[in-house]
This record gives C-alpha cells, structure tokens and sequence, in this order.
C-alpha cells in the first residue's frame, strides 16, 4: 500500500480514540461511595486536583493516590472500591478498532501515546477483544505514568520521535484534545483531531 500524505507511522491517543470513556458512568460510581450531598461539580474539582495529575505522571503510587481520596469518600469505603469506580470510566475496546490497527501494523509503524494511569492500564491491557495484550497491537506503548511527563509537554513527544528514529513529517497523531494536537503540530507532526462524528476505522480506510 502506498502511504497517504509520506506518512510511515501513526500515534495513537487511546482514550474517547480507539476506546470511548464513560465519564458520567465513573462520575456516578464515585457519587455511590462519597457522603450525601457530595454534588458532579465537587467530583470535578477532585478529578482536577494535584493529586489526579501526579499520579498521572507517576509522582505517586497507587497506593499513595488512592489514600489521598480516601478523605472524600465514606468512612466505611475501602481503596478497592474507589479504584474499581474509577475503572468504570473506560468503555469496551471495539474489536473493528482491532482488526483497523492489525491492518495499519502491516504497512506501518503503530505506536500508542496516552495520558493514563496504573489503576487504568492495568484493566484496559488485558481487555482487548480477538488479542491477549494491548501490546500485540503497537510496536510499543508509552504511558504518562511511566514516562514522567503527560501531554501536552513538547517533551513526551519528543521522547516518543527519538526513542523509534521517526521524522515528524512523516509521523501522524490521532488524539481528541486540540491542545495535544496544538503540540504535535508545531513538532511538524501530521494530525488528526479525533472529534465524536469521526469514525476512525472509516477514516483510515483510505491507509
């Protein structure tokens, strides 16, 4: 296959990309668990604190993230039970994103480049329909967590171009927040902003 537009490689974001996330879904779990009273606005506010953004970039563990929500909980509540509502946030991986980036990885170099934690990679690895590991279908996966920085750092990017030889202009990146498309444009990298009436594996029917 001839590549589209130079391209030789994509990035793709995972989440509300290849898998939807359940926001109102993970919103609701925590309400079950939290005092009465507790309102979504209060549950934002948590989810944008230090402590949700350290653990992303791995500045804390798991163990370390959870006990720092456990104020906001009920008494009775235990870290199982925060960590499994959080997991509610992430949908079903449809099995055509599958077979769309087994097609990809015959022609191109695929990698996955996500802002994301342990609680969640853990779950969505393993639960990826027609494969035994997330992994079987990228030439390599970088997490936030692991890596230390998050988009849209310029760095985590840059780290992602470095470690694989790839050129930019050559490289396309498939996310859903234009702030991380902002970055990656300015890299040169080729973009596209994954919005709700995109169906991905129609559009990379043409690759």
């Amino acid at each position: 296959m001839t590549p589209q537009n130079g391209i030789k490689n994509i990035i793709f974001d995972l989440g509300n990309v290849l898998i939807p996330l359940k926001a109102d879904q993970a919103t609701k779990a925590f309400l079950d668990l939290m005092p009465e009273g507790t309102t979504e606005e209060d549950i934002q506010n948590i989810k944008n604190s230090q402590c949700f953004l350290d653990y992303e970039t791995g500045q804390i563990t798991t163990d370390e993230f959870l006990g720092g929500l456990l104020p906001f909980f009920r008494p009775e509540v235990k870290r199982e039970e925060i960590a499994n509502a959080w997991q509610t946030i992430l949908g079903e991986f449809p099995v055509v994103h599958v077979e769309m980036l087994q097609r990809l990885g015959q022609n191109y170099r695929v990698f996955l480049l996500s802002n994301t934690n342990e609680i969640h990679a853990s779950k969505f690895e393993k639960e990826v329909p027609r494969v035994d590991h997330l992994k079987n279908l990228f030439e390599r996966l970088y997490y936030s967590h692991q890596m230390g920085l998050r988009k849209p750092q310029p760095e985590i990017y840059k780290q992602v171009l470095t470690d694989n030889n790839l050129i930019p202009s050559e490289t396309l990146f498939a996310d859903d927040l234009p702030e991380n498309i902002e970055t990656a444009k300015k890299l040169g990298i080729q973009t596209l902003l994954v919005t709700p009436e995109i169906e991905l594996h129609k559009w990379f029917e043409k690759y």
